[in-house]
Formats: structure tokens, sequence, C-alpha cells
């Protein structure tokens, strides 16, 4: 019985909270937009999860981060597969002597970022192609005769 007392006291005191946010001019709007919101989800027979992704998607917000790809695992064959380095060339861009490669695989020293950065490239495959483009040759191989050191 006191359990029953106790919820009719909830009860109570929610129904005067509601009350007193209704009469808020600013809850009143919300109040509005969310039976509007509401209607809308029940006209077009959605549940409510599906609703919200057609929200998300529309908004282009993304309900939960994508997952990250499992970790691949240890292996003999990986352990026993030797990584080769990738083959460095230094070239005269401007005044610098700059270390290039064939590809960064997205990784790139700090003298080559700071020469990406400083001719104004936030990537190193722009910053290649713009070198090559300005030094007037078709291959890496043909750069790397004209430019290196």
């Amino acid at each position: 019985m006191s359990k029953l007392l106790a919820l009719l006291t909830q009860q109570k005191a929610l129904e005067a909270q509601i009350k007193e946010l209704e009469a808020n001019e600013q809850e009143a709007k919300v109040l509005e937009a969310v039976k509007e919101i509401e209607a809308i989800r029940e006209k077009f027979n959605y549940n409510e999860s599906d609703f919200v992704d057609v929200l998300l998607t529309y908004y282009n917000v993304n309900a939960t981060p994508a997952a990250k790809p499992a970790k691949r695992a240890y292996t003999k064959k990986a352990a026993g597969t030797a990584t080769t380095k990738a083959e460095t060339f230094n070239v005269q861009v401007g005044k610098d002597t700059v270390p290039i490669r064939r590809s960064t695989n997205g990784r790139l020293s700090g003298e080559l970022k700071r020469a990406v950065e400083a001719a104004g490239f936030e990537r190193y495959d722009q910053f290649l192609a713009d070198l090559m483009a300005k030094n007037k040759v078709e291959s890496f191989d043909d750069l790397i005769k004209k430019i290196g050191v």
C-alpha cells in the first residue's frame, strides 16, 4: 500500500510540474513541436527507431559512430614477412633538398610534411602531381632523373 501511495504522490507532483512547464512559453513551443513530430511519425506509420533514422539521415547526422575494423590477429606468416622500407630519393625543390618516394601510404616524414605544406598542399599526391607538372615530366622516374640530387 505504501508503494501505491508513493506513486500517487509522485504523479501529483509530476502533474503540477507539467502545468508549470506548459505555462512557460518556451516549453510550450517544445511541447507543440514534439506533438507535431509525433503526428508526422504516426501519419507515415513509422516506428520510433526508423523515424529517428530517417531524421538523422536527412540532417546527415551519424546516430552511432562507425565501428572500427577489427585488428588483424598476429600470425607466424605476418611475423616472418620482412617489411621493406620505401626507397626515398632526394630532390631539389626550390632551395631545399626534400626526400620523396613513390608512395607514402599516408605517412609523411617531418621534412616531407613541411615541404608539402610549404608548397601549399594538404596531401602528398597533390604535391607530387604539381611537382611533376611544373617539371614537365610524365613519370616519377623522369622526375627523379630531372631534379634528383
